[in-house]
């Protein structure tokens, strides 16, 4: 065999030999683990960077090591108070052992959210429907234990398990609703009340103070007198009376002697009280000429000589 032969015949081999060498060589990403199977036997795992597997006698079978999250389909669940409930979950999980999770379980994936959903059925079966919407992050970490104490022989570790959004009949949403309204209107009658009370409370240690003191009741009378007046549109017939004597005239002559000139005015009656020359206390009226003024302006001088009597006496 001459030359040309040798080198037809060896330069097609070498190159094949570099093509197969090439082909050998894997890039396994930072996060990922490999594990290499020798003609179907399991001959060690690979770390990250590039490695040589042999095509043809050796296998790669890679493993993502970042967490997951897989969505549970919905599941139609019962209570245990015999209520009807459309759970939407999803599983966070990672495999965090790849011999486990390569060689215990055909596809850890689809077992890992079976399990879920299985776990997820019989955990809401045992809890009442109120325990479920109020406490659903303790519903959830309880499905995530019972789950990760299956899988974890699989070497896949549940990072959590939440339940999305849970779905009542409509009649069930409506007494829901009509509870809530309840609740809170129960809160309003309660907070209200006590308002009452404290109200009842102030008004009386208010009474209290007045009853001690005729003067400052006085005061008071004049007061309310001015405000009801102020508007200009409202009939006031204010009783200058007093139910008790005691303490009356020096009350008026305080209120007498703190204003030279006391206007009330409502509907055309004004009423002035000046101070008193002679010793006796005069009251005017004057009205707008309606027949309405004239009564009102009557009322209230009978009741201011009434009480200026009353002190007399």
């Amino acid at each position: 065999m001459d030359d040309a032969a040798i080198l037809a015949t060896v330069i097609p081999v070498a190159f094949l030999l570099i093509l197969y060498f090439f082909r050998s060589l894997k890039q396994i990403n930072q996060w990922e683990t490999a594990l290499k199977f020798t003609l179907g036997k399991y001959s060690g795992k690979l770390e990250p960077g590039l490695n040589v597997v042999w095509p043809g006698f050796q296998k790669l079978y890679r493993i993502d090591t970042r967490v997951r999250n897989r969505d549970l389909p919905r599941q139609m669940v019962i209570t245990k108070d015999n209520v009807t409930a459309a759970i939407d979950a999803v599983v966070y999980y990672k495999v965090v052992d790849v011999e486990k999770a390569a060689l215990n379980v055909e596809n850890f994936e689809t077992a890992v959210k079976d399990r879920a959903k299985v776990v997820l059925r019989d955990v809401v079966g045992e809890t009442e429907l109120d325990d479920v919407l109020s406490h659903r992050e303790e519903v959830a970490a309880k499905i995530r234990r019972a789950v990760e104490q299956f899988v974890s022989q699989w070497g896949i570790h549940v990072e959590l398990v939440a339940l999305q959004d849970i779905q009542l009949p409509a009649q069930m949403q409506e007494v829901i609703a009509r509870k809530a309204i309840a609740q809170r209107d129960r809160q309003y009658v309660i907070i209200k009340s006590q308002a009452d009370v404290e109200s009842a409370k102030n008004f009386a240690e208010a009474a209290r103070i007045l009853a001690e003191s005729p003067g400052a009741m006085e005061l008071r009378r004049l007061e309310a007198l001015q405000n009801i007046t102020n508007s200009g549109t409202s009939k006031v017939v204010f009783d200058l009376a007093r139910p008790d004597t005691g303490g009356r005239h020096d009350a008026i002559k305080m209120a007498v002697a703190m204003a030279d000139d006391v206007k009330t005015e409502a509907t055309g009656v004004r009423v002035e009280t000046r101070k008193p020359i002679d010793g006796a206390t005069r009251t005017r009226t004057a009205t707008d000429g309606t027949p309405e003024a004239a009564e009102i302006a009557a009322a209230v001088a009978n009741a201011a000589a009434a009480t200026v009597k009353t002190t007399r006496d």
